[in-house]
């Protein structure tokens, strides 16, 4: 805790910095805190990336050290102001989780694996047979896949048989991924997938003559080889999308409420409900309510990084709630998260390795909010701090 505080205090001077300015006193500590380590010199040119217009959103133009001083008279106190509480841990308190991890990091802290090892648990593979093959160790004997394709340590399957053009029938394989396990997945075609936790997606072995197309559920990134005559969609239950050759992220979480697409490069068709599609370009995305079945796509521009941080090993919050964080809780360790209690939602903003161990990221946020976790094997249970 006493780490969490002192990083809690450098983010304050940070964001300070980039809003007010600090004083010679401020400036000093900020100065001799940077240049401690190159470590903490690199994390503090990274949170430069937040632009000023952000951090003064997030502040809503009042005066820093007066919320600072609120904060932490009010957490004395164990009472708290949920307006309040919101700015600061908005603000301050997730932006420091990626500092917070290196220095964790640098202390030698190993990540705790809460995913059980079990059957539930590992990466499956459903032949176009209907057989089921387990391929979460590479090194099992009893793997046994089709012709043309390759296992790879480090979660990666590629298909390497050319299409088959002239196959009147495709031959489908569904690729299944579980909770705590992400996969890198190359298809016939060289279109290249990442897979997020909780996913799943269905292609063929080798695509024909007229289309290319697989279906998903979860999250995909998707970086699609360029064949002009030959369309690549992507199918899921809310919408479709037709691309050339382009990359893109798609996501369709039940729990999200909403599916999307979000567009790094190239140029997409996204087609939903009857009969209506939209046209999307680079730094665009694409939204559709999930329980509405009359819903109608939604184009907005946004930060393509935020969305497809998860690729790279991150967490990305932007305004995120409480809620929506602890959804992510939930696939990325493979727990599931109980609240004991009713309380008002909270929000935040910041960037976090996700390498980062269960335990840290729940102290981060526990540390300047109103809620409190326990961690038992495989459930987080949220409540209210005590008064």
């Amino acid at each position: 805790m006493k780490e969490i505080i002192q990083y809690l205090f450098i983010a304050k001077l940070i964001c300070k910095e980039r809003i007010a300015g600090l004083d010679d006193s401020e400036k000093r500590q900020l100065d001799s805190w940077r240049s401690e380590s190159k470590e903490k010199e690199h994390v503090f040119l990274n949170l430069q990336r937040i632009s000023t217009e952000e951090l003064e959103k997030r502040y809503d133009g009042v005066d820093v050290d007066l919320k600072w001083k609120s904060f932490k008279k009010r957490q004395q106190q164990r009472k708290r102001n949920i307006r309040v509480g919101v700015a600061v841990a908005a603000s301050v308190c997730l932006l420091i989780t990626s500092v917070l991890w290196l220095w964790l990091g640098t202390l030698g802290e190993e990540r705790v694996v809460l995913a059980e090892q079990g059957q539930q648990n590992n990466v499956c593979l459903v032949l176009s047979t209907g057989e089921v093959v387990d391929i979460s160790n590479v090194g099992q004997d009893e793997v046994k896949l089709d012709k043309g394709t390759k296992l790879y340590e480090g979660n990666r399957l590629e298909y390497v048989q050319p299409d088959s053009l002239h196959k009147k029938e495709l031959e489908f394989n569904q690729l299944i991924i579980p909770k705590g396990t992400f996969y890198h997945l190359v298809l016939s075609d060289g279109t290249k997938v990442w897979l997020n936790a909780d996913s799943k997606i269905k292609y063929p072995v080798s695509f024909g003559q007229d289309k290319r197309e697989v279906s998903l559920r979860g999250e995909g990134y998707f970086e699609v080889a360029k064949d002009s005559s030959r369309p690549f969609i992507v199918s899921t239950d809310k919408m479709d999308v037709k691309v050339l050759g382009t990359t893109f992220d798609v996501n369709t979480y039940e729990d999200e409420g909403k599916s999307f697409v979000v567009l790094v490069e190239g140029l997409v068709e996204v087609s939903a409900g009857k009969g209506e599609s939209r046209i999307i370009t680079p730094g665009y995305m694409a939204e559709v309510n999930m329980h509405d079945v009359q819903a109608k796509i939604h184009v907005s521009k946004c930060d393509t990084e935020h969305y497809i941080a998860w690729k790279s090993g991150n967490f990305s919050f932007r305004n995120a709630s409480l809620t929506e964080i602890l959804k992510r809780v939930s696939r990325y360790y493979d727990v599931t998260v109980i609240r004991e209690q009713v309380f008002e939602e909270e929000y935040y903003t910041g960037d976090v390795s996700s390498d980062v161990s269960l335990e840290s990221l729940l102290a981060v946020i526990e540390s300047s909010t109103s809620v409190s976790f326990k961690v038992e094997r495989k459930i987080v249970y949220v409540q209210k701090k005590r008064d």
